[in-house]
């Protein structure tokens, strides 16, 4: 199995789970009635390679990339990743809306398919997996804890 026939039935099994299926039905309709059925495989092909090519770009914020981290810093794994239809900038809104802190303290951010790793100093951690784990995001509750392999990414 190559990997794209393994992301396309990861995206099957997203979809699957969704949870607001009106939404689904009605974006069916909208192209039910603008996109000829001969084009509508292409179409979402042409979206999948659209989402693909725009998300492997480099974020230009600098606490977004990829960076050794200090020794005061720590690792939190994350319930929210690209599959929930957004950036890691406003996750990182999201978590800095819900437990006080600024977006300074978030070192940087590892932002997978489902969820991600931000990388915090060790002293806001504590308060930041209180504030923010069991919250909603897009209607879906959170998950944040401790990282438990330091070599994720």
């Amino acid at each position: 199995m190559t990997e794209l026939d393994q992301n396309i039935k990861d995206l099957v099994q997203e979809m699957k789970m969704y949870n607001n299926p009106q939404e689904l039905e009605d974006m069916k309709k909208a192209i039910k009635k603008n996109v000829p059925l001969m084009m509508r495989g292409y179409l979402l092909a042409y979206l999948y390679v659209k989402q693909n090519s725009t998300s492997k770009k480099p974020r230009p914020e600098k606490h977004f990339e990829k960076k050794e981290h200090a020794e005061d810093s720590v690792a939190l794994y994350i319930s929210i990743g690209k599959a929930s239809r957004s950036s890691a900038h406003d996750m990182v809104a999201f978590i800095c809306e819900k437990s006080g802190i600024n977006s300074s303290d978030v070192l940087s951010v590892v932002y997978k398919q489902n969820y991600s790793f931000i990388y915090v100093k060790k002293e806001l951690a504590d308060s930041i997996i209180s504030s923010v784990n069991g919250q909603f995001y897009k209607e879906r509750k959170v998950k944040i804890n401790y990282s438990k392999d330091k070599n994720e990414n």
